[in-house]
């Protein structure tokens, strides 16, 4: 079972996934064009319908976390991480505080995505959010469904393709994130041709007709270079 350990403003984070922040880490991301062109010449989608999900499935995390690519669309500074309020993501100036969980105005800088580093799960995009409305994962986050998804990944080949996400309630009509400058703005699927559009976060289903949606796409520019980030 997850325990969980409170910090001094209430928030809280599962013990299990403590990891303290790795600004290395988050530069070893690749590129959205790279990470995407990684996925599609291994066949990845086959790994992640097939073993991916019934692993997602064998502990009931579905509902909770999501499958995600793992990419960056620009470089911060070792003191900064990628933080999430109300669909704006930007870097975040933290000072060298490399705690998982860190706070500031008043509010908690909490973990969203992850990656595995050297087999622990280590965070790299957050949210800001209030105490009272932090994500809880459930027991079923447990050490043993993050041992085993690494271990699958690993023998996949996929450890430095995907990472997982835990799933929000931001607003489900915003799936795709434009990026302007070193911020990422999250806005309607409709507003951009699906020509343009790279998949980004999946989430599992447990009906045979819904296996695995799409539910946060890239943008890549007409030119073939990558400009926009989703993971909605």
């Amino acid at each position: 079972m997850a325990s969980l350990v409170a910090s001094s403003s209430s928030a809280f984070v599962p013990t299990i996934l403590d990891a303290p922040y790795d600004p290395k880490a988050f530069d070893s991301l690749p590129g959205l064009g790279l990470a995407a062109h990684k996925f599609k010449e291994m066949d990845a989608m086959a790994k992640v319908v097939g073993p991916i999900r019934d692993l997602f499935l064998r502990h009931r995390v579905y509902t909770e976390l999501g499958l995600g690519l793992l990419h960056k669309h620009f470089p911060i500074s070792p003191t900064q991480r990628l933080v999430d309020c109300r669909n704006v993501a930007a870097a975040w100036d933290v000072g060298d505080d490399l705690n998982a969980v860190t706070h500031k105005h008043g509010s908690s800088i909490v973990p969203r995505s992850f990656q595995l580093v050297q087999g622990k799960w280590v965070p790299y995009e957050f949210d800001f959010t209030k105490p009272s409305e932090q994500l809880q994962f459930s027991a079923q986050v447990s050490q043993k469904f993050l041992s085993e998804l690494s271990t699958l990944l690993c023998d996949l080949g996929m450890d430095r393709i995907v990472g997982f996400r835990a799933l929000d309630k931001h607003d489900s009509n915003l799936t795709v994130e434009v990026t302007e400058g070193k911020m990422n703005i999250m806005v309607a699927r409709g507003d951009i041709s699906d020509s343009r559009l790279i998949e980004a976060l999946w989430i599992f289903g447990i009906d045979e007709d819904d296996k695995c949606h799409c539910d946060g796409f890239c943008q890549s520019s007409s030119d073939g270079h990558v400009e926009n980030h989703s993971c909605g």
